[in-house]
């Protein structure tokens, strides 16, 4: 994307914070554990690392009617890595949705639309560029303390520079990456003070693993370019592949500004070729309300 681009989403994001609405919404911490970060198959290149990611999000709300609302929001983020710092992260996403709700009262249906756009930089530079997204939800609030969700997704990243290519006839774009997803949701309110959330998504499209030289994943790739944020002579692939990821969090209410969770993600990727991984991710996180 060019530099007025940039400028734009920039500009555009501090309109949403400063709109009428509160200039910041609410700001977090949380601590990640992945036991398989690069996305690896076997047993040699399986690593795994903590991070401690940090958040604020500014909006602006616009009532558009009875049962339309537009949103505009900022979040800026950051992430660092205790062992692979080339994974640090900073990124600034601009999100607009769309709300409608078909009727009135507590258990009326809603219709969700968004589109965000975030620049995301990393201290591995190979991996800095653009992320894309658009996404459609379905809910409804089925007794006092059960709501189910349906959504539907898309996205995309984009990669300001493009490495040497490893070998001359496969392209060395790899962290170039589209995929689309189906997912199901609940949130249970066991208590006025917890709240319980179950979530299953089937994910189709390109995932990026990195290994040692692996001659069924070479072949089974789109791309391929060295990766040296997992240690020299190690190489990122892009594969097509079908992946299901199953969610599973508890959040207790702190106070009425406040609350933590606990939450971990079970992840299956299987591509072409017979290739498979999974991972495993435990989050601690806290969230402020303001």
């Amino acid at each position: 994307m060019t530099r007025a681009a940039r400028y734009l989403l920039l500009l555009a994001g501090l309109h949403a914070a400063s709109a009428p609405a509160a200039l910041l919404d609410q700001a977090g911490l949380e601590l990640r554990l992945d036991d398989n970060l690069a996305r690896a198959e076997l047993e040699r290149d399986i690593t795994g690392d903590v991070a401690l990611a940090a958040s604020a999000v500014g909006s602006a709300g616009y009532q558009l009617g009875d049962s339309d609302r537009l949103k505009l929001s900022v979040d800026l983020s950051a992430t660092a890595y205790r062992r692979y710092v080339g994974l640090d992260m900073a990124s600034l996403r601009l999100t607009a949705s769309h709300r409608h709700k078909f009727g009135l009262g507590a258990y009326a249906p809603a219709l969700s639309l968004s589109a965000s756009v975030a620049r995301q930089e990393f201290r591995d530079s190979a991996r800095t560029g653009w992320h894309y997204e658009l996404d459609a939800a379905l809910s409804r609030r089925i007794s006092p303390r059960l709501e189910l969700q349906l959504g539907y997704g898309f996205q995309m990243r984009r990669a300001d520079d493009e490495d040497p290519r490893v070998v001359p006839f496969i392209a060395a774009n790899v962290f170039d990456t589209s995929s689309r997803h189906l997912r199901i949701r609940a949130n249970a309110l066991i208590t006025p003070r917890y709240l319980v959330s179950a979530g299953y998504a089937i994910h189709k499209g390109d995932i990026i693993s990195t290994t040692l030289r692996n001659l069924p994943i070479f072949l089974a790739s789109d791309a391929i370019a060295a990766d040296p944020t997992f240690g020299p002579e190690r190489f990122a692939y892009t594969l097509t592949a079908m992946t299901h990821d199953v969610q599973l969090s508890i959040s207790r209410l702190i106070d009425d500004t406040a609350s933590m969770s606990l939450g971990y993600q079970f992840i299956d990727s299987r591509a072409e070729g017979g290739i498979r991984y999974r991972a495993n991710l435990v989050r601690a996180s806290y969230l402020r309300q303001f």
